[in-house]
């Protein structure tokens, strides 16, 4: 935190926005309908961090009373009452208007016909990830913004905000990375320390800062302290790398849902920064630990909460037994389609998957072997443990019972040479905490005070508690950016 002194910033604006996602996009455009003028900071020389190669989709409350209070009930019960009751209202309440609001701004969020993809694990599905949690089925639905099929949902909305932004002449500073927030005698934020081109610049805000900065999936550190399971490797922004939660600390912020997060399965290219998402397109597939035994119900485990599975220690041995782990696939799943999603993950810009798999397997990234034994050999692992893996599941194919894990019978695919075998890791799309906020968008301090004229929406101090509704993120990035730009806006600062 610094001491802000009177008439000492190199720009002066009315809001400043800290981040250029969604949740910034969507605070810069209310902010500046309400009459405020306002300044986007973005570290990255691209816009759009995570939410540009998000999967695109948000959830939306049916339009009845009862639906949100069902929706509001299951929500509370995902965040296991850690989320005050008023923040989920808000979310839940306010998430209603988003058709119209896209509508205003030119844009058609509408329910995709499609929203399950057949035969893919983990899956994605149109209705609650958890259905036996009451509240969820029935309350709400998935939404994405209606266009080209061959440009990626979350592209498609992407370039809805970011169009509604530069129509307003709204000022973006990309390259400009925010470092720490002043304050006043009171403790208000009043400005924001950046640097850009190797240069320290200030920027007053005479109405309120908003952080949409992101998480710190990208933070080796803040991983490690606050992530089940270690390591976790990352598919989303490289620039999220926790920059807000140090801020807000320094102005005597309060953190919360700081262990949570959304991850998938995975596979780390040497290649690539990031993490390409896995998602097997057919039934013939396994997963194993480290040791080649098999552990879980490969295709009962919901999308976003792959790090539960993950995170399995094993005290005797200090170690994480299934990172990396081992999925074991046969001919017919890999002809079946690409082993990645090509419309998600930062990746999707730097390397389109083959549809066969053909071209991974000759770079190496995906093992094939013609015979157990020689798949042991080449994953480093005891040929007798591998044999006994795969004769127990083949009987269960062959039983039609998976009397181990309780895999559904109609999943049960034989595995047989040749065998093919990729590595996985968890990878997070987003971690959720980071400072916590109210219904209105403040930043709450460690005495449950708010901070004055400091707001924040989207992942950064995230809803979300412990379970994770699939596409609610995208929701929380358009509704509280909404919300705190909105009271940045009417703020007055005295």
């Amino acid at each position: 935190m610094r001491m802000a002194e009177q008439q000492s910033f190199d720009v002066e604006t009315d809001v400043v926005v800290i981040g250029y996602g969604y949740a910034g996009a969507a605070t810069a455009i209310t902010a500046h309908d309400a009459g405020a003028e306002v300044v986007i900071l973005e570290k990255m020389a691209q816009p759009g961090g995570n939410s540009r190669v998000s999967g695109g989709n948000c959830v939306i409350p049916r339009d009845s009373d009862e639906a949100v209070r069902g929706f509001t009930d299951y929500l509370d019960r995902l965040c296991f009452g850690t989320t005050p009751r008023p923040v989920l209202e808000a979310l839940v309440t306010e998430a209603r208007s988003l058709v119209k609001w896209a509508a205003d701004l030119g844009g058609d969020l509408h329910i995709p016909e499609q929203l399950i993809v057949s035969g893919t694990y983990p899956r994605t599905i149109k209705g609650p990830g958890f259905p036996k949690v009451p509240g969820g089925s029935g309350n709400f639905d998935k939404y994405c913004i209606r266009g080209d099929a061959d440009v990626p949902p979350s592209l498609r909305l992407w370039n809805l905000l970011s169009r509604n932004v530069a129509e307003r002449s709204v000022q973006v500073r990309l390259g400009t990375a925010a470092r720490d927030l002043l304050t006043d005698a009171s403790g208000g934020v009043v400005g924001v320390v950046a640097t850009a081109g190797g240069r320290q610049i200030t920027i007053g805000a005479r109405k309120g800062v908003v952080l949409t900065c992101g998480g710190f999936e990208n933070d080796p550190e803040l991983k490690w302290d606050y992530a089940p399971p270690k390591p976790l490797k990352f598919a989303g922004n490289p620039g999220n790398t926790g920059d807000g939660i140090r801020m807000a600390q320094r102005v005597g912020a309060d953190l919360w849902h700081m262990t949570r997060t959304s991850t998938i399965v995975g596979f780390q290219a040497p290649e690539f920064e990031a993490a390409f998402g896995i998602f097997f397109p057919s039934d013939g597939f396994i997963y194993t630990d480290r040791a080649g035994n098999r552990y879980v119900d490969e295709t009962g485990i919901e999308l976003h909460e792959f790090y539960r599975v993950f995170s399995h220690f094993d005290a005797e041995n200090v170690e994480f037994p299934r990172i990396p782990s081992w999925a074991i696939f046969n001919e017919q799943t890999r002809l079946a389609g690409p082993l990645t999603w090509n419309t998600s993950g930062y990746n999707r810009d730097l390397y389109r998957w083959s549809p066969d798999n053909a071209a991974e397997v000759e770079r190496g990234w995906i093992v094939e072997a013609g015979s157990v034994e020689e798949l042991a050999e080449r994953l480093d692992m005891d040929a007798s443990v591998v044999t006994a893996t795969l004769t127990r599941y083949n009987a269960a194919c062959a039983d039609g019972q998976d009397t181990e894990f309780g895999r559904s019978a109609a999943t049960l695919k034989p595995l047989a040479p040749p065998f093919y075998a990729i590595p996985l890791h968890p990878v997070v799309l987003n971690t959720q905490g980071g400072a916590r906020r109210d219904e209105q968008g403040r930043v709450i301090g460690t005495d449950g005070n708010p901070i004055p004229r400091l707001f924040s929406a989207g992942e950064f101090g995230s809803v979300w508690g412990y379970l994770y509704q699939g596409a609610s993120n995208i929701t929380e990035c358009l509704v509280f950016g909404r919300i705190a730009g909105a009271n940045a806006a009417s703020t007055v600062n005295v």
